[in-house]
């Protein structure tokens, strides 16, 4: 039987780095473009916002599916109000049996352990879209993003690409991009170079966003 794993402590560590992304919008950038087309700043930060709320659906057997794809935020601290509330969230997942048992993923049913990972996968992607469309370093730790990529590569199918879906087709990454750059390319997205170029700083050193 294949061992399913842990991304639990990842998923946090990816909450971090976010929050930190989110508490450094500058007020003018609320407004601007990100990767998701439908998406401004303000609505991508809306759409993270939501992601407690399902991780935790997950975990009491609910259907993260049935809720909003946005949820309020607070303006005047949205990075901390995020992880308090992420952070609440993964509690709900402390007993180890849960990522055995069959949950509701955000696809649909599956073991405990990989809805985790899809969450983690979509955090990473988002922090990217965040950081890139407000000029932050958008290199999460490299083991983070690694795990992130092995989610996808195992549970991406061309179900899930496309018009009308989460994901769009795999493009190709910029020859310098980092481990993030590239898990966001094989997801569908991509920005200008001369925007990326701007963000392609050191990836983040070891420390609260890099994986437990």
């Amino acid at each position: 039987m294949t061992q399913i794993p842990d991304f639990r402590s990842d998923l946090a560590a990816a909450h971090r780095w976010v929050a930190g992304l989110m508490d450094a919008v500058e007020p003018a950038q609320w407004t601007g473009p990100t990767p998701c087309a439908e998406f401004d700043v303000r609505a991508l930060l809306a759409h993270l916002s939501c992601h407690p709320a399902k991780i935790a659906a997950s975990a009491d057997g609910a259907d993260p599916r049935r809720l909003p794809a946005r949820a309020d935020i607070d303006e005047n601290r949205p990075g901390a109000d995020y992880l308090e509330r992420a952070t609440a969230a993964l509690d709900r997942w402390a007993d180890d049996t849960l990522l055995t048992s069959t949950v509701t993923a955000p696809w649909g049913e599956a073991p405990g352990g990989l809805a985790v990972g899809a969450y983690l996968m979509e955090t990473v992607a988002h922090g990217w879209d965040l950081a890139v469309a407000t000029g932050q370093n958008a290199e999460a730790h490299p083991a983070l993003a690694a795990k992130a990529q092995a989610v996808a590569d195992r549970a991406l199918s061309g179900a899930f690409r496309g018009p009308g879906s989460p994901f769009g087709s795999p493009v190709e990454p910029r020859a310098q991009a980092g481990p993030t750059e590239r898990l966001a390319a094989f997801l569908g997205r991509s920005w200008p170079i001369s925007r990326a170029e701007s963000t392609a700083a050191p990836a983040v050193g070891l420390g609260s966003s890099a994986p437990a």
